[in-house]
């Protein structure tokens, strides 16, 4: 029974992490956006954003909405998924080697990587940027396993 109890202690202390990182990540993407030439108060921010999903029909300024939507919010999504997508790697590569210090660098992976990319590069295989970071792949993919 202790050990049903001490799990559900573990389970709900992980929710409750799981829940203030994702509130802390939307309160970031929220600042973010509402930063630049043309500030927006944060509870413009979230009433636009709201809005545009169709959970409001509260009033917007124009401009405002323009701006969030078509520029700012997209590229503060992608650097907030790049972000966590560079963590969960690292995280991964972390685990895999059994080492907290192991990272790219470290290992060589980087210099794989450029190394792939620099021959895509110089040999003109391909037809451009798609075929550039598949070289930076596989010399990162030879580097890890050499």
């Amino acid at each position: 029974m202790s050990t049903l109890i001490s799990t559900a202690r573990q389970q709900g202390g992980f929710l409750f992490l799981l829940l203030a990182s994702l509130l802390a990540i939307a309160f970031a993407v929220g600042i973010s956006v509402g930063v630049g030439d043309l500030p927006i108060p944060l509870s413009s921010v979230w009433t636009i954003i709201f809005n545009r999903l169709g959970w409001t029909a509260l009033e917007i300024n124009g401009i405002h909405d323009a701006v969030i939507w078509d520029y700012r919010l997209s590229r503060a999504l992608v650097a907030a998924f790049c972000g966590a997508g560079l963590a969960l790697c690292g995280a991964i590569l972390q685990s895999l080697l059994r080492n907290p210090l192991a990272e790219p660098y470290v290992l060589g992976i980087s210099a794989g990587a450029s190394t792939g990319a620099v021959a895509v590069v110089i040999l003109g295989i391909g037809a451009g940027a798609l075929s550039l970071s598949f070289g930076a792949f596989l010399g990162a993919f030879a580097a890890f396993f050499s």
